[in-house]
């Protein structure tokens, strides 16, 4: 009898559980609000430097600033041709970190390093602004504000002790401003026999990585060190008055 009134208890309680939700369900779909107002409505003129950033967190440089210009041609040239344009760089990776890869190996026990898969993926960088400068020098200067928000496959296989671990790089995200200076201008073709590059601030670095199938910037507090981290080795290599120089004609030319 105990058992029985137990069994009824707990199918009395379902049911009534069952009932409150439909019966709360069919209130909040047909019951009328009368709380509701209409939302105010301001011309953007009228909002302060905060509301504008809530509304808008990502305006463009050219937006925010007169002396840079609008270069939407130039994102749709990146777009085109990003397809060449990743298949190149991805080969100019793989020549530059193998001499790199070949100093680690017998290393820490390190047997073999090797990119799996290397594709910097479908979408494209971008650049929202553009401000090119005036000067009396032999040279041409411009800041690019450049965004990318890619979808890269990369995967670098790590054969240590026989044990082969996959490390996969996902969701990488760039924001940097940069200055462009392609000097000196020559009348060789391309016109200029170097680029010059610097970050004029430190950049936005975020990105996920996988080991084996497991994120580990999942682990708190491994994210934030491993951003600070890059941004600090990064900021220190190149930003300015720190250059990456990239000879592009012979200095004898």
């Amino acid at each position: 009898m105990a058992l029985m009134s137990s069994l009824l208890g707990i199918l009395g309680f379902g049911v009534g559980i069952c009932g409150g939700l439909l019966v709360g369900f069919f209130l909040f779909i047909y019951r009328e609000p009368n709380e509701v107002q209409d939302p105010v409505v301001r011309p953007l003129y009228e909002l302060d430097t905060a509301a504008l950033e809530e509304i808008l967190p990502e305006i463009p440089m050219w937006v925010k600033n007169p002396d840079y210009d609008r270069v939407d041609w130039l994102n749709k040239f990146i777009l085109q041709m990003w397809p060449y344009l990743n298949k190149a760089v991805c080969l100019r990776i793989r020549s530059m970190a193998q001499p790199i890869f070949e100093k680690y190996i017998g290393t820490f026990r390190i047997e073999e390093i090797e990119f799996e898969a290397l594709s910097l993926g479908t979408l494209p960088p971008t650049v929202s602004g553009l401000k090119v400068y005036d000067t009396n020098e032999q040279e041409l200067v411009m800041d690019p504000v450049f965004r990318w928000a890619g979808n890269p496959n990369i995967i670098l296989t790590l054969k240590l002790l026989s044990l082969r671990l996959k490390i996969q790089l996902v969701d990488l995200q760039i924001f940097a401003a940069l200055r462009v200076t392609l000097k000196p201008l020559v009348p060789t073709f391309p016109c200029f026999a170097s680029i010059a590059i610097s970050l004029m601030e430190k950049p936005h670095v975020d990105f996920g990585m996988k080991i084996m199938g497991g994120d580990i910037m999942a682990i708190p507090g491994l994210y934030h060190y491993v951003q600070e981290t890059i941004k600090k080795q990064v900021a220190r290599l190149y930003l300015w008055p720190q250059t990456l120089e990239l000879p592009i004609l012979d200095a004898s030319t």
